[in-house]
């Protein structure tokens, strides 16, 4: 039986890694050892109890941390069990810093590693010295491999698989729709939800705005909540400087509710119940083209267009309006924007990485 050590070091990388850690427990020659690497472990911890997970270990509660450096609890996580291979989420491969590695490690850029581990004895190595060859690397699009090959990565290593995270996505997606007590839990948490009206997102936006762009959205939404079937929800930060910028334009207007920044669930319950979503470039969320949900981004100057169910609208108030007007009154022009195309991935991420993890 192969065994293979899952090690998570955010609470963003454990919602990545639930599908795959699924896939690999559904697998009967597999063994599979989840590692917490955090110093906000009892946050990941939290994130992976809501997906029915709880981890085998978790460094920061049972103290092996020393100064915070997860390492030396590593060391003796892998000592103890000997897998087969270690799987590394994101920047928790800085808590694999004290081995002694045959490959040079740098930025490698995002996606999911794996190591192949030598336990050497008779080979002229110290006693108990492990060595970590980075085997293969799971990435999520054509952009990440070549920044590998930057690095020197054979080619021959690099697997092109999707992003877990679009696995997670519709995962949840699915328990949200078909559990009625999360549903309810859901809805409750979210109670300012009015489900007489259509729902406006919008999300992602920058803490400044000095070329004007977050004025311009503002004095669209103030137009737009005028009618009586459109609610708007902003999520913002209550000490961030755009909360002057919004309160001046939309004061008194009780269909722009502003909220908190929410939980995982939480935001995905919201992107499941929004009509389309209002984002910043560079912040299109994964989880809205999952869902196939319109979204509109305000592109910079020289950004170029996005594809799929992505539609750049210019900066000026009256473009944003007639934007959003379209997508609530022409049902043709919100279906050519909610098709499902997702450059992401397609949900079968997890599987793929396991399938050549087996070969």
């Amino acid at each position: 039986m192969r065994k293979i050590l899952v090690v998570i070091g955010t609470d963003s990388e454990a919602i990545r890694a639930v599908p795959l850690i699924r896939c690999l427990c559904a697998v009967p020659s597999v063994h599979t050892v989840v590692c917490i690497a955090a110093r906000d472990s009892q946050l990941l911890a939290a994130e992976l109890e809501n997906f029915g997970f709880l981890a085998d270990v978790n460094l920061e509660l049972i103290r092996q941390t020393v100064n915070g450096d997860m390492a030396p609890g590593v060391d003796r996580v892998i000592g103890k069990h000997k897998p087969d291979f270690v799987l590394v989420y994101g920047d928790a491969s800085a808590s694999m810093a004290s081995f002694s590695r045959q490959a040079a490690f740098g930025n490698l850029g995002a996606g999911l590693r794996m190591y192949e581990l030598h336990y050497h004895s008779d080979d002229g190595a110290s006693p108990g010295t492990i060595s970590l060859t980075a085997t293969r690397y799971f990435v999520s699009s054509e952009i990440s491999r070549d920044n590998l090959l930057m690095e020197e990565v054979s080619p021959e290593n690099i697997f092109i698989t999707d992003s877990t995270e679009v696995d997670a996505v519709l995962m949840i997606a699915e328990r949200i729709r078909n559990d009625d007590a999360l549903n309810t839990k859901l809805a409750a948490d979210l109670s300012f939800i009015d489900p007489n009206k259509r729902l406006i997102l919008v999300t992602g936006h920058r803490h400044e705005s000095h070329d004007g762009r977050l004025e311009s959205l503002c004095r669209a939404l103030k137009r737009l909540v005028v009618r009586a079937d459109v609610q708007v929800v902003v999520p913002v930060h209550p000490d961030s400087p755009v909360n002057e910028v919004i309160d001046e334009i939309c004061a008194d207007f009780p269909n722009i509710v502003l909220i908190q920044p929410q939980g995982y669930l939480q935001s995905l319950y919201l992107m499941l119940a929004a009509y389309f979503i209002v984002t910043d470039p560079g912040n299109t969320p994964k989880e809205a083209l999952s869902l196939s949900k319109p979204v509109l981004e305000m592109p910079d100057m020289f950004e170029r267009p996005q594809a799929g169910t992505v539609n750049p609208v210019e900066r000026d108030a009256d473009r944003i309006l007639h934007e959003c007007i379209l997508l609530l009154d022409d049902p043709s022009y919100y279906r050519a924007f909610s098709t499902l195309c997702n450059p992401y991935g397609d949900g079968h991420a997890s599987q793929r990485i396991v399938e050549t993890l087996l070969r």
